[in-house]
Order: structure tokens, then sequence, then C-alpha cells
């Protein structure tokens, strides 16, 4: 098959997440498997078609906000010349909607990472009462009539990367709880929805760590924001360092915003846990080739996020035969096979947090044992060998649709009207 992939994240340039490890990696395990494959993807800094990691590479200059119009005269002029089978984008930013605008009759596979309206839905910070009436009061200084104060709703009969993945032929979720979620969230069309794993492929870094680490370093990895459950992890850190009072905790991520504006949420954590700043490190972001060192140096990664879909960062961790306690909410507890490779906590819930972490700390002999189950997992149910017949098959399956319906300008009024009426009901 000729295989095509449109991402604004992909690396070395706009390797800012999830989104861009997995293009990478099933990008290359296809290209391995005989598929011609080619991705379109933009970056910060330069414009330009080039083979990395053994694959044709088309990057625009362009911002995130502008990627979807930037890529879709180059993706549709290089289809002209490949003729492309199958096209795959995620959800996120509706980046594939100008590309099948401009080549309605390419099949389209819309791989599901995380809505925007679910991010905005989890980080949303219900306004505090002294901040209600600052808002209050500063209309009323402009001498205007005070509104009420501004709150996240969501309509899904507005949101464009619902319309857009309504068009795709096929849509794909790592995580069956996010697929769950947005078949009734977004009425998704349950015959087009099927559950596909990433696939992932260890760094060899990261299996050369011993299993039997005695760091009594606790490390969270990711983004320092409300969504990855930051903050329950650091309210729960009190609590760990009464009972083992030698601990570390280390934290590995580029710092978002907090709570509190102005003050993004290493700060905020620092202020709030003033009296253990002994205890504590940030790291900042660290690129994805040096992840294996932060991890080497931790015997337990602490992964308690609001909401996850299918986290890298836990693949990595289990990869590197750490003890890994993730969230009840969304794809880890799949990934852990329950708690037979790891440790789970609910969502908002830093007493769980405290009470997992110093069941591993305290028995490290468990720890060390659902480490190595946790690797022979990764190796086992993520491998390339398992899961690249169950994409090309995806892929079969979207051109055979695309083909018996015929070109979206000409065929998809259901999906058309559909967006009509819900436009005229709003």
């Amino acid at each position: 098959m000729k295989i095509a992939f449109i991402s604004y994240e992909y690396p070395p340039d706009t390797a800012f997440g999830g989104i861009g490890t997995y293009v990478y990696q099933v990008a290359q395990m296809l290209h391995q498997c005989g598929h011609h494959v080619e991705v379109f993807t933009g970056s910060n800094l330069r414009s330009i078609s080039e083979l990395y990691g053994d694959v044709s590479v088309h990057r625009v200059q362009t911002t995130r906000q502008d990627f979807a119009h930037a890529i879709a005269p180059i993706f549709a002029e290089r289809h002209r010349h490949i003729d492309f089978d199958v096209l795959e984008a995620p959800e996120i930013g509706a980046e594939a909607q100008e590309a099948i605008r401009l080549v309605p009759d390419m099949p389209l596979v819309v791989k599901l990472h995380t809505p925007s309206f679910l991010i905005r839905q989890i980080n949303h910070v219900k306004p505090t009462l002294s901040r209600q009436a600052r808002w209050l009061l500063g209309a009323l200084r402009r001498g205007q009539i005070p509104k009420p104060y501004p709150t996240y709703s969501y309509q899904p009969e507005t949101d464009l990367e619902r319309f857009y993945t309504l068009q795709a032929d096929e849509i794909t979720t790592p995580s069956q709880a996010l697929g769950d979620r947005l078949l009734h969230a977004w009425n998704l069309p349950s015959d087009r929805l099927y559950h596909l794993p990433n696939p992932y492929v260890p760094a060899p870094e990261l299996l050369q760590i011993p299993v039997d680490t005695q760091t009594q370093t606790v490390t969270f990895v990711g983004r320092l924001e409300k969504r990855k459950g930051v903050l329950d992890l650091a309210q729960a850190i009190p609590q760990i360092l009464k009972r083992h009072p030698h601990t570390q905790f280390r934290f590995v991520g580029a710092s978002w915003d907090s709570p509190q504006p102005g003050l993004d949420m290493q700060r905020y954590i620092e202020r709030m846990l003033r009296p253990y700043l002994s205890a504590l490190e940030f790291t900042g972001a660290v690129p994805l080739d040096q992840i294996h060192q932060a991890l080497a140096q931790t015997d337990i990664c602490v992964l308690p996020s609001i909401w996850e879909n299918f986290p890298n960062v836990c693949l990595e961790a289990m990869a590197a035969g750490r003890g890994v306690i993730g969230s009840m909410a969304g794809g880890m507890a799949e990934m852990l096979d329950g708690v037979n490779t790891g440790r789970l906590v609910p969502p908002r819930h830093p007493q769980g947090i405290v009470e997992t972490v110093s069941e591993l700390l305290e028995h490290p002999d468990r720890r060390i044992e659902l480490g190595q189950k946790a690797r022979d997992r990764v190796l086992s149910q993520y491998s390339l060998e398992r899961l690249a017949p169950l994409q090309e098959a995806s892929y079969q399956r979207a051109i055979a649709r695309r083909k018996a319906i015929g070109s979206r300008h000409k065929i998809d009024r259901s999906v058309q009207v559909e967006r009509l009426s819900q436009l005229l009901d709003a």
C-alpha cells in the first residue's frame, strides 16, 4: 500500500508529545512491512522534503493553527504523483480537513488521541469566589453592566473535530476507554470505530535498565499541567515523606499553567511544598532520546492523570521495568492489564497515591516483580509483529468503504445533512 500521514507533530521539529511519537513509530513499522509511507508535517523552522528514518517527510513551516490549510496543497500535489491508497490523521485539530476537501475520494482513517474539548473540560478551573468578585468589580469600574463570569460549555454539534471525524472511513482508538467515551459524547458510528492499540518499539536503552534498582526516587514524567494529575501527586508528597523521609521526588516535563494566573506549575508546586523543597527536583522537558536516563534513576513512576488516552510515557516506564502507578481514568488501566503489571489509583485521589507509593517503597520485591511483568507485557502486546497486521486490515477496510461510496463531494450527503440540521437546531 501507499500510505500517507498528516500530523503537525513529528520528530524532530515538532516532537511535542505522544502523537508525534506514535506517527514516527507506525510509519517506521509500515515501512519495514514493505509499504510506501510518506509523512506530511509541520515545522517551526523550515519547509523541506527529506528522508528521515527511511521515510519521506514533507515539512511546512507554519503554526499549529494554520497547519491544516498549509499542508493540504502540498499533500494534494504529492498525491497527483504518488496516488496514495489511504490517508491517516489525528482527530485533534482536524488536520486533514482541507486535504480531503482537495482530494475528496481519498480513503481517510482518523486516529483518536484526545479531542480538544476533552482537554479543555479536564483543564478547566472553576473560578473562586474572589476571582468572580474581581470580575464583577472590574466591570463596574469600567462603567459596564456586569456579565456572568464565563464558564466552559461544550456544543458537540458545532465541533469541527467531531464533524471532520464523522467524515472518516474508519475511526481507530488506541484505548477502549476513549472509544466508549466518544461513542456517547460524539455519537460516533459504532460500525466504523475500531480498537487498535498503538505499536510501540522500546528504545534499547530502556530495556537495558536493571529492574532491581534501589534509588528511593519517585518520578512524575509528563507536562506539568492539571490534566496529568501532577497536583494530586504534590498533595500526596507530605504524607509519603512522613512515612518514608528519605524519598526523593523528580518531576520530568515542561511546566504549564497553574491554577494561579501568572504562575507556572513548577513555581506553584514549589510554593505549595515549600517545607519539602530538599526532596524535590524539577528537570524541565527532557528529549525523548534521553528519557531512559531519568527512568534509570527512579524506582517508581507515578502517572496519576485525571484522564489519559494511551500515554507513551506509561509504555516507556513499563519498558524500563519501573514500578508504575497509573490512573484508572482512561487507557492506562488497559495498558497495565489492571493491576497485573502495575498499580492503579482513582483520578483526583492523593490518598490513593500515598498508599500505593508507600506499598511499593515498603515492598521492593513486589515492585521489582511488577516491573518485570510490565516489561514483558510491552514486548508481547505492543510489538510490530502483533499490531502490523491489525493496522493493515484497518487501512484495507477504509479503502474498501471509500471505493464503495465514492467521492465525498458526490456521495456523503448523509453527513452533510446531519451537520446542517445540527447547526440549524443549535
